[in-house]
């Protein structure tokens, strides 16, 4: 159900449950897997996640929202959402067609979304009488109170242009140059890629105002240095070259 393709230092795991990538609690627990399999792999530099055929995702399965499987299923999407969320390298979602529910909730725990201009946003859960509980948390940081307030409460569905406008995708780049994305991870040192999301996350809990914190003195100055490739970086610079990463 979850492909799995290394490019170099780029993990790109695919959904690939035809005919639309319906994701069921099998589903969510493979990709959990295979997202703390990649977390543990200091060697990855970032993970992309897309979706096989015909769309991203049409959303998580209408038959496991029955409130009995619910039980089980609620929980199993959450963990792989925050498997995805909590994952030590850059993680971008890749959305192609429908992007829907489920699927655009798991896509909001990447790092960022970049969408190929045939993608269609929605949550359209409260057409059948439920809310989407992880884009109610996740939605309102993202594209703001109103933008999300409408899309939870109608249902709407949102093109790609629209999405770019809410802040919802961060760029909009046809499927044919998603290659690209690895290519430019892969021209970075892993490691400094890893510490750079740490200190991302980090900052996501530190005021503005706290510029000699943590991230500045521990991150930073203490652990950056300790990494190799970062005399590689300053002399390549020097030297009027491409930097050769030691990835160490």
């Amino acid at each position: 159900m979850i492909l799995s393709e290394r490019k170099e230092r780029v993990l790109h795991l695919k959904l690939n449950i035809p005919p639309v990538n319906v994701i069921d609690t099998a589903a969510c627990n493979e990709l959990a897997e295979k997202l703390k399999e990649a977390a543990a792999d200091e060697t990855i530099a970032a993970v992309l996640l897309s979706g096989e055929d015909k769309c991203f995702s049409a959303g998580a399965s209408v038959e496991e929202h029955k409130e009995k499987p619910a039980q089980d299923m609620i929980p199993a999407f959450a963990a792989a959402c925050k498997a995805l969320y909590d994952m030590p390298a850059p993680t971008v979602a890749l959305v192609h067609g429908f992007c829907f529910g489920g699927g655009l909730e798991l896509a909001l725990y990447a790092d960022y979304i970049i969408a190929d201009a045939t993608a269609g946003f929605a949550v359209p859960e409260i057409k059948l009488a439920f809310f989407p509980p992880l884009a109610c948390s996740a939605l309102p940081g993202i594209i703001g109170r109103q933008n999300a307030a409408h899309m939870i409460f109608t249902g709407d569905t949102i093109d790609a242009e629209r999405a770019y406008a809410m802040g919802l995708v961060q760029k909009i780049v046809e499927q044919a140059k998603w290659d690209d994305i690895a290519r430019r991870f892969n021209k970075t040192s892993a490691p400094v890629l890893r510490l750079a999301k740490e200190a991302f996350r980090a900052g996501l809990d530190t005021p503005v105002g706290e510029i000699d914190g943590p991230i500045t003195k521990d991150l930073f100055l203490k652990r950056l240095y300790k990494i190799e490739d970062v005399n590689e970086g300053i002399n390549s610079f020097a030297e009027k070259r491409k930097p050769q990463w030691q990835h160490k």
